[in-house]
């Protein structure tokens, strides 16, 4: 008798209405399932998503745009969620909207999403201008984690494993900045650990082969009346454009001190390293405007946190 009063009084409560306005406000599709309208939560799951993507994707103007639509979202789900729980008629209240039921299906969404997020792909933004022209400031790239063994998302690292996808010359990364991993770079890789990498008179080598280049048309910045000179360069099979300031010098004078940096070599005319092992050397095409390998020094292999798959404006 006593367990029977015990489930009467947990699946017959009516659900608060100052709990589902809190919810339907800071997670719309969970107070529609505290209300028990999983229709209604997976319509606003949907819009959430669409107005995240899109904000994305597809949004080219001021950031607080898609804010806006969020918290009206929010807005217009903590309304409807109070009115369903004041007018709540149920009999009984389905597992998923009360107690343990929805501690588990909160617990579900946010697993998916930390996990997506930390082992597949995730979006990360470019703050400065080095990868000009390939990518602007603040433009968002994707991301593809797996098999690059560096895991975790919103600042939280959860496994490390060996790296077991490919790392080719050519591609551009996101990695954790040696000097301080939390702050997340984005270059090209244009050596391998064991490769011979020299930057002198503003051309690259690897491996005593100079990088095919071809000069195109001069490249008109947003923020400056002077040009860069462009150039198609091409290495590892891939072609992309870089930036050459023909009036900056070819030495590298800001060259700080980090580990390893005995494998290099400084001149007037640029650097040459010989890549360690277990360690990377990175480029922004923006030549003569990047602070990267030559700057700062090697990536670590754990440092790596994936492959950029696409570049967003």
């Amino acid at each position: 008798m006593r367990e029977r009063a015990m489930e009467s009084t947990e699946t017959y409560k009516r659900p608060s209405r100052r709990i589902a306005a809190a919810l339907g406000f800071f997670v719309p599709p969970v107070g529609m399932l505290y209300v028990a309208r999983p229709g209604l939560a997976g319509i606003y799951l949907a819009l959430t998503i669409t107005v995240a993507a899109v904000k994305v994707f597809l949004l080219h103007g001021p950031a607080w745009i898609g804010g806006a639509v969020l918290l009206f979202i929010g807005i217009v789900c903590a309304v409807q969620a109070y009115r369903y729980a004041r007018d709540f008629r149920e009999v009984r209240r389905p597992w998923y909207s009360h107690g343990a039921g929805l501690v588990v299906v909160i617990a579900a969404f946010v697993g998916l999403v930390v996990g997506f997020r930390a082992f597949l792909f995730a979006p990360y933004r470019a703050v400065s201008g080095s990868m000009l022209p390939s990518i602007e400031p603040g433009a968002n790239v994707i991301v593809k984690k797996w098999g690059y063994g560096n895991y975790g998302t919103y600042g939280m690292h959860i496994a490390r494993a060996p790296i077991s996808s490919e790392v080719s010359r050519g591609d551009i990364f996101v990695f954790d900045f040696p000097e301080d991993t939390t702050r997340a770079y984005v270059q090209r890789i244009v050596g391998l650990p064991g490769d011979r990498v020299a930057y002198f008179s503003k051309r690259l080598w690897v491996n005593d082969q100079e990088a095919a280049r071809t000069r195109i048309a001069d490249f008109a910045h947003r923020d400056r009346a002077t040009p860069s000179q462009q150039f198609l360069e091409r290495l590892g099979g891939r072609e992309y454009r870089i930036l050459i300031d023909p009036d900056a010098p070819a030495s590298i004078p800001f060259a700080k001190a980090f580990p390893l940096k005995e494998d290099c070599t400084y001149t007037q005319e640029g650097v040459s390293c010989r890549v360690p092992a277990g360690h990377y050397y990175v480029l922004g095409d923006n030549r003569d405007n990047s602070a990267d390998s030559r700057v700062w020094g090697f990536v670590p292999a754990e440092n790596i946190i994936g492959k950029v798959q696409l570049i967003l404006p």
